[in-house]
């Protein structure tokens, strides 16, 4: 008797630990899916020579005019660089929204896209060079641990961890 109230008791704490290493494992490959669509279109924007952007989509075939990331993102050439993919415009990857629970948060011009011109920088639609960082965390975690996406005035894209204050 004694034996089995002892498993019991380790399986329940083993249950909780794996469950906190399902969620961070899952918040860590969403992160890298997000890091894998820009890189994607960084290299495709060299390789084809024309500007290439990933934004903000609910539906997967428009860009969203409003929300976040955490809505899902799709990647397209983008032949008029407005950040705004028109029917014409050759869809090139689809992300569905994050699972619940997770929010990813760009700021300033990341807010909404992300896009590389024909010369492997990224730019906004005034053409100035766009940089920032999308944020990446669990919302009704305990755990202070998320990531951020980082791309420099250059275009250069990594991920780092990050001790965030909160997910909001």
């Amino acid at each position: 008797m004694l034996t089995l109230m002892l498993l019991g008791i380790l399986l329940t704490l083993g249950a909780g630990t794996m469950a906190s290493l399902r969620q961070k494992y899952q918040l860590q490959a969403q992160a890298e899916d997000l890091l894998s669509t820009v890189h994607l279109a960084h290299s495709a924007a060299l390789q084809r020579g024309v500007r290439v952007t990933a934004c903000v989509s609910s539906d997967g075939l428009q860009c969203a005019a409003s929300g976040d990331w955490s809505q899902g993102w799709l990647l397209f050439e983008d032949a008029d660089g407005n950040a705004l993919r028109d029917a014409a415009e050759p869809l090139m990857s689809v992300h569905a929204a994050l699972p619940e629970g997770l929010q990813a948060t760009g700021n300033g011009s990341m807010a909404r896209y992300v896009s590389y011109g024909p010369s492997g920088r990224s730019l906004t639609v005034t053409g100035a060079f766009q940089s920032g960082t999308i944020t990446l965390c669990r919302t009704s975690a305990r755990s202070n641990a998320g990531w951020r996406l980082v791309i420099n005035a250059v275009g250069k894209a990594r991920l780092e961890a990050a001790t965030l204050a909160s997910c909001s």
